[in-house]
């Protein structure tokens, strides 16, 4: 039945262009009408189970860390911003201590699940905003494993709260022993098989399970130890290729089990769920949107980061089914929340999608005063002219750094890592820290005056918003493979850089011949597309 209907349902909003995950909700509302809710609850927990240990095994610390500060700054600002309104209406609303914490925890917290999940199919986490969403996320999530921890407790006297805490933390320091001294050791040993790594994953899964289950604590917990433990690049992406059914299957599980769960609502559930849409879709990113904002971060990348957390968190969903399982709270608070977490995860779908067009509908009207990029002191001082803009200062972007130093041409380079950005103001030289797809990040970096634009990240949108700056600017650019080069040379490019046809040390050679020459950007052009469609024609035979 669940596959039956998600199948035939989300047919029809392929058809019309709409996102997956409303379409398996609405599965979930026709299969809840042939099966009791008991029996959805005990699938929405199966399926929560795995889908958390997969985003442990996406989680990678190390990647966080220069964006770690606001990410968890932030974090802590909106927690403590919507936990403070939600327990005042909570208390208003006559709910009891229990129900109380439910409805802050379900406001307050979101699901890393579906807001992460949403952003990697529309932009690369290697932005600003996706990175970002990534800090936060995980900043919430560890609050919220410390909060099942507490609520876990058999009681809730301090020798038990003790016992718990314990428990937890010991999981999580052996999933981190084994994700650094065993994970590596294991993947040499099955000599790096995708597959038996796909199997040892699962066993450690089980493995971290049955311990939940002989120290009573909750799944979740050793779900997300589990996939913690095995999160190490690169083993965890042989992992998450191998997994991929596997998540998609529970996926469905999860979505249209929650789904299933929607009853008709009483008014005082209406009045409940109405409160706590209002504080996750809209209060919740508007702390983020000005947070981030008062940080330093641009208004664009503010608004795409507050788009990713508005909806209800997995574990907070964890922790109402746990509590209405136990009978701590009543129905029309575990009814509020199914309709809170169902209706806010099919508006985050949306939100999602059409980020650029909501932002570019409400900054003008939102009256959050914006605060001036970050800009070299060189750069505010004295604008430069036929110059060269460098998108990116990875290890591509020092090398085009470098050269540029060589031959003595001015430069500014546009990125939006703080590490790097610090690197660069310690060399002195001139930079824009902001995002590559806000237009003031291209003002600031004098666009319209720069003789070349050299990109390295070879990400779509990024390319694509390069080629549609006003300006006549030469622009070197950066693609994945060579179909995607052709269709930026088509577009305009003058020239496209594929990694497995082009040595970094000839892009240089490239670069210095662009500057110096004129008749070397023609023929370089030309020959660039002779050499893309000669390769085409060689790899499809």
């Amino acid at each position: 039945m669940v596959f039956t209907a998600s199948s035939v349902i989300l047919f029809l909003f392929n058809r019309f262009s709409h996102p997956a995950l409303p379409a398996y909700i609405v599965a979930g509302v026709v299969v809840g009408n042939f099966f009791p809710a008991e029996e959805m609850i005990s699938f929405t927990r199966i399926g929560l189970s795995f889908l958390v240990f997969v985003f442990g095994v996406k989680m990678d610390p190390e990647r966080l860390r220069t964006v770690a500060g606001d990410g968890l700054r932030t974090a802590l600002i909106q927690i403590t911003s919507v936990s403070a309104l939600s327990l005042g209406l909570s208390l208003l609303l006559g709910l009891n201590g229990f129900e109380s914490l439910v409805f802050v925890l379900v406001t307050a917290l979101s699901s890393t699940l579906v807001g992460l999940d949403l952003l990697e199919k529309e932009v690369d986490l290697r932005l600003a905003h996706g990175r970002l969403a990534e800090s936060l996320h995980l900043s919430q999530d560890l609050i919220a494993v410390v909060s099942l921890m507490l609520l876990g407790a058999s009681s809730y006297t301090l020798e038990a709260v003790s016992v718990s805490l314990a428990h937890g933390f010991g999981l999580l320091a052996l999933a981190l022993l084994f994700r650094k001294y065993l994970l590596g050791y294991m993947a040499g040993v099955t000599e790096n098989s995708r597959e038996l790594l796909m199997l040892v994953s699962i066993t450690v899964l089980i493995g971290f399970l049955s311990l939940t289950e002989y120290f009573r604590i909750s799944l979740a917990i050793g779900s997300f130890s589990a996939g913690l433990a095995v999160s190490k690049y690169p083993h965890n992406m042989e992992i998450l290729d191998t997994t991929g059914s596997l998540k998609d299957f529970f996926s469905a599980v999860f979505f249209v089990s929650l789904g299933a769960l929607l009853s008709l609502p009483s008014p005082r559930v209406l009045v409940l769920s109405g409160l706590m849409l209002l504080l996750t879709v809209l209060m919740k990113p508007f702390a983020v949107i000005t947070s981030l904002v008062a940080l330093g971060q641009n208004k664009r990348t503010a608004y795409l980061t507050g788009f990713s957390i508005d909806q209800v968190s997995e574990f907070a969903l964890i922790i109402t089914i746990q509590a209405y399982l136990s009978n701590l709270i009543g129905d029309a608070v575990f009814q509020a929340t199914i309709i809170t977490a169902t209706v806010s995860m099919m508006i985050s779908s949306y939100t999602a999608k059409h980020g650029n067009r909501i932002y570019n509908l409400l900054s003008p009207y939102d009256h959050i005063p914006s605060f001036p990029q970050k800009i070299s002191e060189k750069l505010r001082q004295e604008r430069p002219s036929d110059h060269v803009i460098v998108l990116g200062y990875d290890t591509q972007g020092e090398r085009i750094v470098q050269k540029l130093k060589d031959e003595n041409e001015d430069f500014v380079v546009i990125d939006n890592d703080p590490e790097k950005i610090t690197d660069l103001e310690e060399k002195e030289e001139n930079f824009v820290y902001g995002d590559v797809l806000d237009h003031e990040t291209w003002e600031n970096a004098g666009y319209r005056k720069a003789e070349l634009i050299i990109s390295t990240a070879p990400i779509t949108k990024v390319s694509d918003t390069v080629l549609e700056l006003e300006t006549d600017a030469d622009t070197i650019l950066r693609a994945e493979d060579v179909k995607e080069a052709q269709r930026l040379m088509d577009k305009g490019a003058t020239y496209v850089s594929v990694p497995e046809i082009l040595s970094s040390e000839l892009l240089t050679d490239h670069i210095e011949g662009i500057m110096e020459n004129r008749s070397y950007r023609e023929d370089l052009r030309r020959k660039s597309m002779l050499e893309l469609r000669r390769f085409i024609q060689d790899t499809e035979g």
